[in-house]
């Protein structure tokens, strides 16, 4: 015995899935001229900078974090790589960004693993190539080509939108 409902069971995904296109449409839309104006469009501040508790678009410093971000461009400058940064982080024993936000409880995505008090050279890469420090907004870094998708890709930089001077900077 059928379900006389069964018919209509694929118009009702072709309309859902209409519905979730429109959607993600209208949030890109809404993200994208958020990012244009200046805005940051990332809703975690990185390493070293927290939301403003006046003012939730702006990011101000926050010192024990900037410290650590900090040591890291001093220890570039002294001709370290990320690998040999990394290690000499890991044995001084100075929190990886994931047991920083944890242990300061400020908002992030990353979840406490068995590792995270380890420091690995990627983290240290892309702490010192964020424009961000500079006290810039940069917006746009990375796309998804589908809202089904959570993979994200790198924009070119030249496809960049980057504010200067939107943030105290940590580093000069």
């Amino acid at each position: 015995e059928t379900n006389p409902d069964d018919d209509i069971i694929p118009f009702k995904n072709i309309l859902n899935e209409m519905y979730a296109k429109d959607c993600s449409k209208k949030v890109r839309a809404v993200v994208r001229a958020k990012g244009n104006a200046g805005k940051h469009i990332s809703y975690l501040p990185p390493l070293g900078y927290m939301k403003d508790p006046e003012d939730k678009e702006k990011w101000i410093v926050e010192h024990i974090g900037a410290s650590i971000v900090k040591e890291i461009f001093a220890l570039c400058l002294k001709g370290y790589g990320p690998t040999q940064i990394a290690r000499i982080l890991t044995e001084r024993g100075i929190d990886t960004p994931v047991v920083h936000f944890h242990k300061y409880k400020l908002p992030t995505s990353l979840k406490l693993r068995e590792d995270s008090n380890i420091w690995n050279a990627k983290t240290i890469a892309c702490i010192l190539e964020n424009m961000e420090y500079l006290g810039h907004t940069v917006n746009f870094r990375y796309y998804k080509k589908s809202y089904k998708s959570k993979k994200k890709y790198e924009t070119p930089k030249d496809k960049w939108v980057i504010f200067e001077k939107t943030q105290e900077a940590i580093i000069d």
